[in-house]
């Protein structure tokens, strides 16, 4: 099922926003639209309304809050899990920030690594100022998924967009309310973003009046002197003020740089349909990447605690039709394995059946899974008791190992068989004599004896009944 994405973005009196639509195979701009508040409307509600009655049916919202309004913040901390992170950002731009934390919605995106560190971009607003941006939003029928910064999602998407140049950028976004300033390094990792409370000058034909040139530039180069280690940037002019043919001549007379257009870049690769958009619009494209089929670009987002965002995320709906299908497959192959474990079980019942009758004669009512052990250990034993009646010409007899024990011992030997054992293994044999020496006699008249193999004395002691010796003797079988 396709999804229809719709990026937010208030600039002064102006009201801009991009829809784009996603499917699990594509990601594809569909328009763009632009709507300013006239003088009667006492705040942006109405053209947001326009702007959403153009746009029609939208299942994802993403918007962006003004620069002016939030605290921003480079931070290196030892984590790497977000919910770590998220436990200790607070606290880490708690002294950065000019009110209290307690007092704010705090939100950070993941810009890249340094060391063992991972690089933060760090934000706090005030509260008051999150519910007055929701509620805009919400009497437009808006509900947005995520609120962001949209400087830094430009400054994300330029990072991704091959331009064949691998230098650091200074990304000016000059609009008519203020001028947002990103420092991105030859890495693509921003290292510094600042919000200049001027921009262009609408009773000017839209120029730069000289205390906004002032202003602007004069925080660019505290950027760049603030992070001299990085290389030389190259100047990107964003926002209006890349479409007024006098101000990237303005700009590159005033700081002495090179200056690129943003309209130069080419988006396409990121989202089809986007290589002829107005460069006023770039900041709402790049938003739209947060919700990109594959390899979204990571926003940071004020939705957090008391305003985090109920509503639906319009990820899971974008797949629907291919889990659907993938569904429908698992349950014809679930039915499949169904009928393969009955007709398996039928099997095994009538096997069981015919195992109980076979064996029942020899053992009587027996469980088919121990029949055959039951079985063999029958008929070890059986063949046991039949080696040791005779019944195996490998071996003698009982009665011809006890004839050849008789015959083995002297007579008149002063010693006497009290208990004699026959198994497998050959003959246990108890005794009592007159002395050792008997003993000893006993011992080597079997060993004579072509009967007996290893005769051993395993035990000789002198017991309390006349100086009698009981003794215990093995000899196997040869």
């Amino acid at each position: 099922m396709r999804q229809r994405i719709l990026a937010v973005d208030f600039s002064g009196d102006c009201v801009r926003a991009a829809l784009a639509e996603r499917s699990y195979k594509y990601y594809e701009l569909l328009a763009v639209f632009e709507q300013e508040r006239t003088s009667g409307e006492p705040d942006l509600a109405d053209a947001l309304g326009r702007v959403v009655t153009e746009a029609g049916r939208c299942d994802v919202v993403i918007s962006a809050l003004p620069g002016e309004y939030v605290a921003k913040r480079l931070l290196a901390l030892p984590f790497t899990d977000r919910r770590r992170l998220q436990q200790v950002v607070a606290f880490a731009l708690e002294e950065h920030l000019p009110f209290a934390v307690d007092d704010a919605v705090v939100a950070f995106a993941r810009v890249g690594r340094e060391s063992s560190n991972t690089l933060v971009m760090a934000a706090a607003v005030r509260r008051e100022i999150v519910r007055q941006h929701l509620e805009l939003l919400s009497r437009a029928g808006l509900d947005p998924k995520i609120v962001t910064l949209a400087a830094l999602a430009l400054a994300g998407m330029l990072n991704r967009v091959h331009n064949g140049n691998s230098a650091a950028h200074l990304v000016i976004d000059i609009e008519s309310a203020c001028t947002s300033i990103v420092l991105v390094d030859s890495e693509g990792m921003p290292r510094a973003m600042r919000t200049v409370g001027h921009g262009l000058d609408l009773q000017l034909n839209g120029a730069l009046a000289p205390r906004a040139t002032n202003a602007i530039f004069a925080a660019a180069r505290q950027t760049i002197l603030a992070h001299r280690e990085q290389q030389q940037p190259e100047l990107i002019l964003a926002g209006v003020a890349a479409e007024n043919p006098d101000i990237p001549e303005l700009a590159a007379r005033t700081l002495q740089m090179p200056v690129r257009d943003i309209g130069e870049f080419d988006y396409s690769s990121l989202i089809r349909g986007s290589s002829n958009i107005a460069q006023r619009f770039a900041g709402c494209l790049a938003m739209l990447l947060a919700e990109a089929p594959s390899n979204p670009l990571e926003l940071l987002n004020f939705r957090q605690n008391e305003f985090a965002f109920r509503g639906s995320s319009g990820r899971a709906a974008s797949v629907r039709t291919p889990a659907l299908l993938l569904g429908a497959a698992l349950g014809a192959g679930l039915l499949q394995f169904s009928l393969d474990i009955a007709v398996n079980m039928r099997r095994v019942h009538l096997l069981d059946k015919q195992i109980r009758k076979i064996a029942a004669p020899a053992l009587g009512n027996v469980d088919p899974a121990t029949a055959q052990a039951r079985l063999k250990a029958k008929l070890a034993d059986m063949n046991t008791q039949l080696r040791l009646l005779g019944g195996n010409p490998a071996h003698q007899s009982a009665l011809n190992l006890l004839q050849a024990l008789s015959q083995a011992l002297p007579p008149g030997l002063p010693a006497e068989v009290q208990m004699l054992q026959i198994d497998e293994a050959g003959i246990k044999l108890d005794g009592e004599a007159d002395s050792f020496a008997t003993v000893d006699q006993v011992k080597r008249a079997l060993e004579r004896d072509g009967e007996f193999g290893v005769v051993q004395l395993e035990h000789a002691a002198a017991n309390s009944d006349g100086g009698k010796v009981d003794f215990h003797l093995t000899a196997t079988l040869d």
